[in-house]
């Protein structure tokens, strides 16, 4: 049986992609406006505003199509619609071997073997906190290969372990 492997994927019962409506708007009003600012009449005096007033032009339409085109879409936790954020921590043995008796109180961790020398834990959490997933992965052969199987933890149970997480090990400063 294959092993979920989060580095590669999200679960797709719990995460879904969401389009920002508002950003949609926002941009378009500043790519109308931009190239509005092209057609004004030219400046009868002999000042600069014709230059900046092409160079807002630029700014406003360069802006707005950067943001429609990189950032309209977004991950976020299915229930709430709160945008997913990842975290990738790095552990060492000393501080996995704490950490393994934290992670022990959310889900089964089988037995790690002694010479997995980078281990790291993938955090996925909707920013509202009622939605983590972690798994403990090990980096070889450059690829991130799963140790542990996929924990979900939805909820109260979620922001109790992010914020413990947070105190225990100060992972999220």
């Amino acid at each position: 049986m294959e092993i979920f492997n989060l580095s590669q994927s999200y679960p797709s019962q719990d995460i879904r992609k969401r389009t920002h409506l508002f950003l949609i708007v926002l941009s378009v009003a500043m790519l109308a406006i931009g190239i509005s600012l092209f057609f004004l009449p030219k400046s009868q005096t002999e000042s600069n505003i014709d230059a900046l007033r092409i160079f807002l032009g630029i700014l406003l339409t360069g802006s707005a199509l950067y943001f429609l085109g990189f950032h309209t879409r977004y991950l976020a936790y299915a229930e709430t619609g709160s945008r997913i954020c990842k975290r990738h921590f790095i552990c060492s043995k000393a501080r996995f071997s704490r950490l393994r008796e934290h992670l022990a109180d959310y889900c089964l961790l089988p037995e790690i073997a002694p010479e997995e020398n980078r281990l790291y834990l993938l955090v996925v959490h909707s920013k509202d906190r009622q939605y983590t997933a972690f798994q403990v992965l090990s980096y070889t052969s450059f690829l991130y290969e799963p140790v542990t199987e996929l924990c979900r933890l939805k909820g109260k149970e979620s922001a109790t372990f992010l914020q413990e997480l947070h105190t225990a090990h100060g992972l999220f400063d």
